[in-house]
């Protein structure tokens, strides 16, 4: 199920709701500076503390909050069975007193039928979905939300597929209902960042093609082929359902709707073997495309033509590495993709940024890490910077502090700059 559109406050707010036709409600929270206040007193504590407590609890101890079920669950791994349930929360507000909160559980099934001794090379995934809140790049206008959880409203079946590897592991056929923006145009690096753009994938594919986004997986089928170590290429076919949600709201119907959307990817990976005896610096090299044949219309003249594409590049690379065998480092990442501006109101997306995970040395788990997104539109950019660090106190624990600043908020060059600070947690359950 899934709730009604919100009252959106930006023109890109209201380009997304007039072609998905879905939303969240703005939650009835207060709007005061104090919230804010609150917020940033806690992120400095949260900081400070970190800096006082060793992570030697976040290397050891249970992988789950609920343990391992008498040793059940290692059981199952062990047979090529993980279940794994994850719990989000965002806590967001900006200093003109927005307030947003949302929450998501995520559950996952993957059975490895090799492993498990059943059928070689044949596995199978599950994702369902539970997730609701207040969503604030909406109560603010933004084009790249603060956070990249914050959606829609929902219970749902968001993906499910079956995928088989043939000729020695080097071709892998996938079949079922998944969502594009989980493989094509997703960020590497995105549990490390809170904002959509830099913590999902690049936001504007949605509105370029329609092509999936979770949790609104569609039917699709993708064929990838790696013929070595340092180099794959893969293509996939979604149904380019114009309002997902609304064509299948449970996630079970898998409905067959509209055009399809065609996604293609190339990739190039550097020194992609870890090594225990030397420093190893892996990367990757991505360049793809998605397209849509379907009818569109232009935004300017509102004439109607046929099919609209998006061009995307992303790299990822560790660029230092502490020691051999370790992961503690700096990365860098970036990404930049480009659709026709007279078919999609936000034309381009670069992202950006730079983390380091072990920076402190007796808190080798956590990662501080900082990056950019512009978002163009016609006649204007928006900006957005984001500083968060990722404190884990266990292994089924994380906290996450962040502080973003939006310039030219919604692209308009008249519209309030907006300081946003809050928390990500997350549990493994």
């Amino acid at each position: 199920m899934f709730s009604p559109p919100p009252r959106v406050a930006s023109p890109y707010f209201r380009h997304i709701v007039d072609r998905f036709g879905n939303g969240s409600q703005r939650a009835p929270q207060p709007r005061v500076k104090l919230a804010f206040r609150r917020l940033s007193r806690a992120i400095t504590f949260t900081v400070f503390l970190n800096l006082l407590l060793p992570s030697m609890h976040a290397q050891e101890g249970p992988k789950y909050l609920f343990g391992d079920w008498g040793g059940e669950r290692s059981r199952l791994e062990n047979a090529g069975v993980v279940l794994n349930l994850i719990y989000v929360n965002d806590l967001l507000a900006d200093t003109q007193g927005d307030l947003a909160n949302w929450s998501r559980v995520r559950g996952t099934l993957d059975i490895d039928f090799g492993k498990a001794e059943l059928a070689r090379g044949l596995k199978f995934h599950v994702t369902a979905m539970w997730q609701a809140g207040g969503v604030l790049g909406t109560y603010v206008g933004a084009i790249a939300n603060p956070s990249s959880n914050a959606s829609f409203n929902l219970t749902r079946l968001d993906s499910w597929w079956f995928e088989q590897a043939l000729a020695h592991d080097r071709v892998f056929l996938r079949v079922g209902q998944f969502a594009g923006l989980d493989s094509y145009g997703v960020q590497q690096y995105g549990e490390t960042y809170v904002a959509e753009p830099l913590g999902y994938a690049l936001g504007n594919l949605i509105t370029a093609d329609y092509e999936p986004f979770a949790p609104a997986g569609t039917p699709a089928a993708e064929i990838r082929f790696v013929p070595s170590r340092r180099f794959y290429v893969k293509s996939a076919v979604f149904s380019g359902n114009r309002n997902q949600l609304r064509d299948d709201p449970s996630g079970t119907h898998f409905k067959f709707k509209d055009s399809p959307v065609i996604a293609s990817e190339v990739g190039l990976l550097v020194a992609p073997t870890p090594s225990a005896t030397t420093q190893t610096y892996p990367g990757s090299y991505k360049f793809g495309a998605t397209v849509n044949p379907g009818p569109f219309s232009n935004i300017v003249t509102g004439q109607r033509s046929r099919t609209n594409y998006l061009v995307y590049f992303m790299a990822n690379q560790r660029i230092y590495r502490a020691q051999a065998g370790s992961d503690r480092g700096l990365d860098v990442n970036f990404a930049f993709d480009w659709t026709p501006a007279d078919i999609t109101l936000n034309f381009s997306q670069i992202t950006g940024g730079v983390r380091y995970h072990g920076l402190i040395p007796h808190r080798q788990s956590d990662t501080l890490s900082t990056g950019v997104v512009y978002s163009r539109i016609r006649g204007g950019a928006e900006k957005a910077i984001e500083l968060n660090y990722s404190w884990r106190l266990s292994r089924w624990m994380t906290v996450q502090p962040v502080i973003q600043r939006y310039f030219d908020t919604g692209a308009n060059p008249h519209s309030r700059d907006h300081i946003i600070a809050g928390f990500r947690t997350t549990f493994v359950l």
